[in-house]
Order: structure tokens, then sequence, then C-alpha cells
């Protein structure tokens, strides 16, 4: 455990610049604060037994944020170079990144490869040093060493031809002044895209737009002093490092925080932590809030008491109307209040939300969707119907949320489905050092409009100011002229067979054959099973199965069903599926360790 920072007296006011004649910047509200309690709790990491581990105050935060930002210049550093930040699960990744803000050094955050079994992931990290001209990785002193061991230098050569700085233990002895930005639009850090569809891009964040998004969760989320937070979101993933650790440096009460691979492995500390420290908020994908259900029984939530929560963030991933059912379900003898659920979509392109406070369902005619309209219907009439969750309203003051067809560019009309493009003062300045697909991203244009827009990828459609996300638009298959989203099948399936892993199901299409019956895509499913063995004949009725579930929900032939275990579907770091990676996966063939059918 990192040897805590001790508690000491507030740094001189002499040492803290005056906030005139300069731009806003996300570490005014931290200033503010230290000013006003600087003894405040505002970390707490739990540790895999759900105890808490260690815990820093804004005093303790300020000397050790100092005294990495004293260390980025003795090692050559300064304002406007980029370093990565690679730290397990920590609080020592609070205190970097609070000395490269202080220092005006852009950060990246990123994800730590398994320091014994890098993989990919070390060539991942290579690519972003190279990408970003990172000048140096800082990282913690147990990681550091673990990746140092023995022949561990082969395995990491692709992320070592920059130096590797340890950031343990720093703390400031003298007043250190800190950077303020020449302006708002002045690059605060690199926020690295999951790379659901593509390959991961630095987006660049502005220090205007951490202060807008930091005000914005504020009011929609009525955070204050008193705000108790639970997350085990990844901190190099925009939600937990904007919305949650950025927001508590803000101010923003006492946030406990978990490793993912401790929400991963015991799922139920989630749920105790809140009940024990009564959190008011928290956050999570959908396939959280699921797995939450399914690693927990009756007797263990009984023993809950989650009444304190204002607002369960569901965001990252399209909220699912039977996830909610079966939440909701699960823990009313916790005292879960259904009004905590709050839908949400954003993105990091956006300094992370777009919408907020969703709670609404809608029933559309499933036909309707194949003609990529979304013709709301009421659920009892007998046809067919695909219900969504709402993910929230426009919330921003002076924000354009509008959904656009891809190819004309031109705004769609009312219940069609289209792409989603924003324009909101939390929208970023565009990707590091690609100028190309910034401009086709960060500024798209509507005609007879001037304002510029976000495209985002994603798809959805507006209906009595809620906006509905239906998947994202790379995703799309279509089949005899009908547009099908992945999603909707992958729901289908996630109850066809109680062998299937709920989480460990991808749809995606490849292109049919000249002879084939099926026009444009033919559709393969990756579906995870539990257990550890699957005989041939198991596996041929699960693809029975799950090709009647298809057709009876969508009247969509599948053509391939592949059969695996856990580990089968690609995902990223956050949990969403990459169904680019799986179809590139069957394309490149034979999947192994799988049963194809």
């Amino acid at each position: 455990m990192r040897k805590s920072v001790p508690m000491e007296s507030p740094l001189p006011a002499s040492s803290v610049p005056s906030p005139t004649q300069r731009s806003s910047s996300c570490l005014d509200s931290f200033r503010a604060l230290y000013e006003q309690d600087p003894r405040r709790t505002l970390f707490t990491f739990v540790d895999d037994s759900g105890r808490n581990a260690d815990s820093m105050t804004v005093a303790q935060l300020r000397r050790a944020g100092e005294g990495v930002a004293e260390n980025l210049a003795a090692w050559g550093l300064s304002a406007g170079d980029r370093v990565l930040l690679v730290y397990p699960p920590s609080l020592e990744f609070v205190q970097a990144l609070l000395g490269c803000l202080m220092a005006g050094v852009i950060a990246a955050p990123a994800y730590p490869p398994d320091p014994l079994r890098p993989g990919t992931g070390v060539t991942r990290l290579g690519g972003i040093i190279d990408a970003t001209g990172a000048k140096a990785v800082l990282t913690g002193k147990s990681y550091n060493r673990i990746r140092r061991i023995g022949s561990m230098a082969r395995r990491w050569k692709p992320a070592e031809h920059v130096p590797w700085y340890v950031t343990d233990e720093s703390a400031s002895s003298s007043p250190v002044t800190w950077h303020e930005p020449a302006s708002a639009d002045e690059v605060a850090l690199l926020q690295y895209t999951s790379g659901s569809t593509s390959s991961p891009r630095g987006v660049m964040i502005t220090h205007g737009n951490l202060t807008a998004e930091i005000g914005h969760n504020r009011r929609d989320l009525g955070l204050n002093q008193d705000t108790v937070t639970v997350s085990w979101v990844p901190q190099y993933h925009d939600m937990g490092l904007i919305s949650v650790i950025l927001s508590t440096l803000a101010g923003h009460g006492h946030t406990y925080l978990l490793s993912p691979l401790t929400f991963l492995g015991a799922p139920e500390l989630w749920g105790t932590v809140m009940s024990r420290v009564r959190a008011t908020h928290t956050c999570a994908p959908n396939f959280a809030y699921e797995l939450l259900v399914r690693r927990t029984t009756p007797e263990m939530r009984r023993k809950w008491d989650l009444s304190s929560l204002k607002v369960a963030l569901w965001s990252a991933e399209p909220v699912r109307p039977a996830s909610v059912d079966r939440f909701l379900a699960a823990f009313r003898d916790s005292g879960f209040p259904p009004e905590a659920i709050y839908g949400a979509f954003g993105l990091a392109e956006n300094t992370v939300t777009v919408t907020m406070g969703g709670r609404d369902r809608l029933a559309v005619d499933r036909y309707s969707l194949a003609e990529n309209r979304a013709i709301p219907v009421d659920p009892d009439i007998g046809r067919p119907v695909t219900t969504y969750f709402s993910s929230g309203r426009v919330t921003k003051p002076g924000s354009s949320v509008r959904i656009v067809d891809p190819e004309t560019r031109l705004p769609c009309s009312a219940e069609t489905i289209g792409e989603i493009w924003v324009d909101s003062d939390t929208k970023a300045a565009g990707y590091y050092g690609l100028p190309e697909e910034s401009e086709h991203y960060f500024h798209a244009r509507i005609d007879g409009e001037d304002r510029e827009y976000l495209r985002t990828g994603d798809t959805g459609f507006f209906h009595s100011d809620n906006l509905y996300v239906t998947g994202r638009l790379k995703d799309l298959i279509i089949i005899n002229g009908r547009n099908v989203h992945p999603a909707d099948l992958e729901d289908s399936v996630r109850t066809a067979h109680p062998l299937i892993r709920p989480g460990g199901i991808a749809a995606f299409g490849v292109p049919a054959d000249e002879l084939d019956v099926v026009a444009g895509e033919k559709v393969v499913l990756f579906v995870e099973i539990r257990g550890k063995k699957l005989v041939v004949d198991q596996a041929t009725e699960l693809a029975r199965v799950v090709r009647r579930r298809l057709f009876e929900d969508h009247q969509i032939p599948c053509s391939t069903v592949v059969i695996g275990h856990q580990g089968l579907v690609r995902k990223t770091t956050s949990g969403k599926i990459r169904r680019n990676a799986c179809r590139e996966d069957f394309l490149a063939g034979p999947v192994k360790n799988a049963h194809v059918v």
C-alpha cells in the first residue's frame, strides 16, 4: 500500500496565485476548496475485501500534486509536453493527474497492461507513446518494479523508447506556482477513446471543456459537498476520469474508488460499499448492473440499504429496459429508489455527456426499424415491438443535438433514425495529430447552418425531447435493404438458452456470397457460454435455438453461429463490444477454441 502523505497545515496563502486576469482552469475549484476546507477527505480507495485502504484530504492531495509537478520540472518536462499515465487503479494516479495539471504537462491516461503478460496491451501502449510524441511515462513503484523483472525487457520493448518515472511519495517542500492556461482553448489532457469501432484516438480536451463539463455535472446530477460517490469505472475511461475523479477534485463530495478488477471479481463489493458508506451517486455501463443482479443473492441484497442513492447513472452503452426491470425487481428489498435510475448518453469527444436524466421508455414498431424509422406504438397492440430506454434530454445551455442523415448531411424528419450530431461548449478540440479526421468528425456542417457539429458515429432519434440511442453507425447490418441494429439481435439471443452468457454476445454482418439468397450482408453471431466444456451436440442445439429466436423476433436468417467460452467476444477495456474486431477474427478464421455451426 502506498505510504500516505502526512497531514500537514495548509500552505501559506501567498503561494496561491491570484485568480484575476487569467483564463478559467479546472483547478480553480480545487484551489478554492483548499482555501476553504483543506482537511476535507476527497478520496478513499477501497481494497479487494471492501475495506478502506487509503484516503487523501485536499491538503494531502495538493502537496502530493505539487510534488509531482516539481519532479516533472526536474525531469526536464515543461508545459505543453505530453506524458502517459500508466497506473493500476490507485490514488497515485489521482496525484499524478493533479500534478500534470499543475505543471501544464498534458497527461494521457492509458490502460496498464498486465506487467507479467503484457501481450497486445504493450503494443497499444507503444502506439500511444508514438502518436502523442510523449516524452515520458509516469507510473507507480510497484508496477514499475514488476515491469522490469527478468525477461520483461523484451516483452516491453514497444514501450521502452521513452523514460519511465515513478511518482510515489512525491511531496513538495516549498510552494509551487501552478500553470495558468493561456486561454480556455489550451489542451488540458488527452483522452484516448475505447476503440470499440476503430483504432483508439487521442481526444484533445481543453481547460474550457473540463470547466464546462464539471459545471454541467454539478447542476444536472445535484452534486455538492455532501455527495458520496462509489465508483469502480476505470480511471482512464472518460466517465471515470472526468465525471468521477476530476469532478471530485472540484469539490463534489467524497468519492470511494474501487478497482475495476475488484468489481469484476466480486461484483457484490460494489453494493456492499454503497450500502456501508450511504452512497448518493454511482455510475456504470448497463452490463455492470446486469452483472450485479446475476452475481448477488436475495440474502445479500436484503442486507444492503441503498435508499440513500439519488443518482445511479447508466451510461457508456445503451440502457436495456429488460436490464432495468431485472435490477429494480432484484433490489426492491435493498430499498433502491426507482427514481434514481438516470440514463445518459455521452462520448469522450464531447468531454463525456451529451444528454442526461433518462427515465422514460418507448415502444416502436419493429418493422419500421427496418426502414430506418422509429414509429411509436402501443406495446399491447399485438404487433412485434422493440422497446428503448431514454438516454435523457439535452441539458447543456446553448448546445445543439441533431439527428442527421449521414449520407446527405441533412436533418432527419421526425421519427427517422439518423446519426447523432452535437455542438456544445464541451465539444473537444479534435483528435491529436489527426487533422483530417478532426475536420471530418468535429467540423461537420448542416446545409444552411453556420454551426460546426461533432459527428458521434452513434445512431438514434428524438421523441418528446428524449434521445433514444439505437446503435453504432459502423455496426449497422444491411440485409435485403433492411437496416438491422446488432444490439437488437443480441438482446433477443441473450435469454434464448440458459447456457448463454448474457454479456458475451456479438452480432455483426459479413459480405454475402454472389449465390446467397440474402442480399447485402449475412449475420454472424459470437456466443459465449457458461461453464468449461461444450460438446458438439450441445453446440448444435444451442445454434438451433439461437437461429430460431432471431427468426421469430426479427425474421432474419443467421448464417453462422460461433460458440466459445468467455473471451471469444472481443471488448474494449471499458467493456464495450468490439464488433469490428470480432468480424476480423471471423474473417481471418478459423476462430480458435470455438465451435462454428
